[in-house]
């Protein structure tokens, strides 16, 4: 598995030379969940696409801990790579009624069913965690958010997340908001900051809240692998980024990713999201 030598090797590879076999990944997402009208964001703050209809069609909410993989009901289809080789993001494009800043991301794990107003610990993957990891593996460049299936109470209160770091050092933490008027939403996504120093995540052992915020609800965690931030200026302007000549670079696609979004919309507004990804192989 070698890196794309040059830009002349990427216009090979688009041509279908090489076995580059160039895909477009056409996917649209409407701003509802299981029929029903989405709950609106809030501007400003992460919302994630996970549960909209659309094609494809919305992810389940996550019950027990699990690894959800290209399978998975609710990830953005691809063709994966084979023979030895590396599936890579040359460009993307979404047009979005909504403008803002979009996400594209492996989601590597997850788990739902979680109280908003349970103080005890709740058990994410434990230690040694199971299930574990099976994609970015070391956890560096890996993040965790909190996503909200069920809306929680309106007291506010603190998330402590227990977790071991990108080196493999277990029992840090991490807090964050939670619940109250801008943290409790149906679709809210707010990513945990991680204590100083660490750089990413391999696995979630548990959460614990200090105080109940007054409804169960249901929330969940996530542990990602961002791919690709995509802006959009104004709603129903198209973002286009052309990853062979700006940041971050050429990501690669793991052959069994489970690729979704996530929003920070400008206005609160549920949004519907047209868009297309760019792929070859080397």
């Amino acid at each position: 598995m070698a890196a794309i030598p040059d830009l002349s090797a990427i216009i090979n590879r688009q041509s279908g030379g090489n076995n580059g076999n160039p895909e477009n990944i056409f996917f649209f997402k409407v701003p509802r969940v299981a029929g029903a009208a989405a709950t609106a964001p809030i501007a400003g703050r992460g919302a994630s696409l996970w549960t909209y209809d659309g094609m494809p069609a919305g992810g389940a909410v996550p019950t027990s801990a699990a690894i959800p993989d290209n399978t998975t009901q609710g990830a953005l289809p691809f063709t994966a790579a084979t023979g030895g080789r590396d599936k890579y993001l040359i460009g993307a494009h979404i047009a979005p009624l909504t403008a803002g800043l979009y996400l594209l991301y492996d989601r590597l794990f997850h788990i739902g069913g979680l109280s908003g107003t349970s103080t005890s610990d709740q058990t994410i993957q434990n230690e040694p965690p199971s299930p574990a990891l099976t994609r970015n593996t070391s956890g560096a460049g890996n993040i965790v958010f909190y996503e909200v299936y069920t809306q929680i109470g309106n007291t506010g209160t603190t998330l402590t997340m227990t977790y071991t770091n990108q080196a493999g050092t277990t029992g840090r933490t991490a807090t964050i908001d939670i619940g109250g008027a801008n943290f409790r939403g149906v679709t809210r996504a707010q990513r945990i900051p991680l204590a100083a120093g660490d750089t990413g995540v391999r696995a979630v052992e548990k959460i614990a809240l200090t105080a109940t915020t007054g409804i169960a609800g249901d929330f969940g965690i996530t542990i990602a692998q961002p791919l690709a931030w995509i802006p959009v200026g104004a709603a129903g302007s198209p973002g286009w980024r052309d990853y062979t000549t700006g940041l971050p670079g050429i990501p690669v696609i793991d052959p069994a990713a489970c690729l979704s979004l996530l929003c920070m919309p400008a206005a609160a507004t549920a949004p519907e999201v047209w868009g297309c990804l760019g792929t070859v192989e080397n």
